[in-house]
Formats: C-alpha cells, structure tokens, sequence
C-alpha cells in the first residue's frame, strides 16, 4: 500500500478517476478533463483548494491579499471557459490561531475582486482543521464554453502577457531579494488578474483555450492530448519579461527551461486561425498547431518532443 501511495501522481490519479467515472447524465456537456465542468445550458463550475504550506506562504501573504489571490485564481479557470462570473462558494479550513479580524480581511480581499466582476459571495462552509485553508467553488455562465478540446491543425499556439513573472515574484519573495528589483513579478505572485475580460474579447477567434496555471508545457500537453493534435511551441517566439530574464541570469537558469515549468500565472495559452489586434490585449504567437499527437519545441531548428514538466501535485 505504501509503494503504491508513493509512486502515484496527480496525472495519474485524474485519469483513473475520470476512466472510473465516465460522463452519464446527458446534462453534463464536458464534466473531467477541462478547466471547469460544463453544463449544456451555458452553467460553468470550477472547484479549487489551497492550503497553507502548499498554496501560499503566510511569511509574506496578509489575509486580504490571500483572499484576493485564492479567489482570483479559482476565477481563473471561469475565464480559461471564456465565461462571465456568477458566484462563489467559499469553504474555510480554519485552525485555532484564526482570529475573527484575520477571517474579515481575508473576506475583504474576496470583496474587491467579486466586486470587481459583479459577482456574489453565495454561501460555503466553515470547519475547525488542523491545517489553514480553503475550498472555492465559482460559478459561471458563457453562451459559447472554450474547451481544451478545439485545436485544429493548420491553426496557431498563442498566449497573453508574459510568463514565468508569478514563480519569480515568489522566488524573490521567499528568498528576501530586493523588491523594488522585482515589482512586476511580486504583484503577479500575490495578486494575479484572471483574465475574464481578455477571454470574452477572445472567444469569437479561440478555437481551444486553457489558464496558465500549472506551467507552459504541461497546459500545452492538456490542450494537445485533449485535441489530439501536436503542438509545437517556438522557443524564439516565446517572450521573455526582463525580471525573468534578471533573476534567471542571477541564478543561472535557462529562461526557457523555466517558463516552461513555471506556473501560476493565470494567463489564457488559446489556439485559432488567426487573432486581430485587440485594444488593451496583449497576445504573443508562442507556436503551432499540426497533425499528430504530443507536445514538442523547436529550438535552433530542431524539434524535439518535450514532456510536462510544470507543477504537479503528489510528485
């Protein structure tokens, strides 16, 4: 039993899962395997966790920036959907040393992103743990759902914004580095901005679309194994934000490498024929959509297949 709980992984626990439970009711338009379970009339749902130690770091996070960290990542994957929020459910894990005052501000930081998007706090739970934590549950709505599921071949890999900023603004945070070195990546880290917005101006041009929450090469390995295609992500084509390129030269990492692994972002990685210039969007073209199956990069005119190598829980 212990040598089966020690080599089993996140990936491989979600498709025994999903093997084991095959959709049935007739309601459920995509239920696992995307960012968030879809319903045939339009209604999204998405659930997410986070707990202390694996999620965030109370060294540097307040309570108010928690709230509105946590919440804007469980939007996130509303925005993956290209789908309007409705609501929330917030289910807290609260241990003994949570004051009242802490509960508030971490509701407060809830506050000023629901309100932000027009969106209720809708109900949820709240229980004595030994752990601090807890559960989100976001509902949605959206006319015409993005899946992982419609890439074409023929068509395009593209991303918004930078990536890698969210792991180097924790990695300057945890190891104490000068801040005002590093404003952009520390902002992305404590407060991501799910692309809800940016997603809807999108959805009349994406043929498939995920968050950018695990690692560019895992959530481009999700939207080929979910399409069937091959992807081929450009290693030329990939912008490289300054303060990655900084602190990746300071600690002698490949930049490419990192961006590759490095999660959280919360940007949408989408596929289409071709994207107009969208005011206030900015998209970069990061690779290509072909015939067969897998990811894989082109490098100095080479290609290669490429494995995940983002975040995963249970590794």
């Amino acid at each position: 039993m212990n040598e089966t709980k020690g080599n089993q992984s996140e990936l491989a626990l979600i498709r025994y899962i999903r093997n084991r439970f095959p959709k049935r009711r007739r309601e459920i338009l995509k239920g696992i395997g995307d960012d968030a379970l879809v319903f045939r009339d339009g209604i999204i749902i998405s659930t997410d966790s986070f707990f202390e130690g694996v999620h965030f770091d109370m060294t540097y996070f307040s309570p108010y920036v928690l709230g509105y960290h946590c919440m804007a990542a469980s939007l996130s994957d509303l925005a993956a959907m290209a789908a309007s929020p409705i609501c929330a459910l917030v289910s807290l894990n609260l241990t003994q040393n949570v004051s009242k005052k802490e509960v508030g501000e971490l509701y407060s930081g809830f506050e000023k992103i629901t309100k932000k998007y027009k969106m209720d706090i809708a109900g949820g739970d709240i229980v004595a743990s030994p752990a601090f934590g807890m559960t989100i549950t976001v509902i949605g709505h959206a006319k015409k759902p993005l899946m992982r599921s419609g890439a074409r071949p023929g068509q395009a890999l593209y991303v918004t914004n930078f990536l890698g900023l969210a792991e180097i603004g924790r990695r300057a945070l945890r190891d104490k580095l000068p801040q005002k070195e590093y404003p952009d990546a520390i902002e992305k880290h404590l407060c991501p901005e799910p692309r809800i917005f940016e997603a809807q101006s999108l959805s009349r041009y994406s043929t498939a679309c995920i968050d950018t929450s695990d690692g560019l090469s895992t959530d481009a390995f999700h939207l080929a194994e979910e399409s069937r295609v091959k992807i081929v992500i450009n290693e030329e084509h990939i912008p490289i934000h300054p303060e990655v390129g900084k602190l990746c030269s300071i600690e002698k990492i490949d930049p490419l490498e990192f961006i590759l692994s490095a999660g959280e972002d919360f940007e949408l990685l989408f596929t289409a024929w071709r994207i107009p210039k969208i005011p206030k969007v900015k998209i970069f073209k990061i690779g290509t959509v072909v015939k067969g199956r897998g990811l894989y990069l082109s490098k100095r005119g080479g290609i290669k297949r490429i494995q995940p190598s983002g975040y995963e829980h249970l590794r």
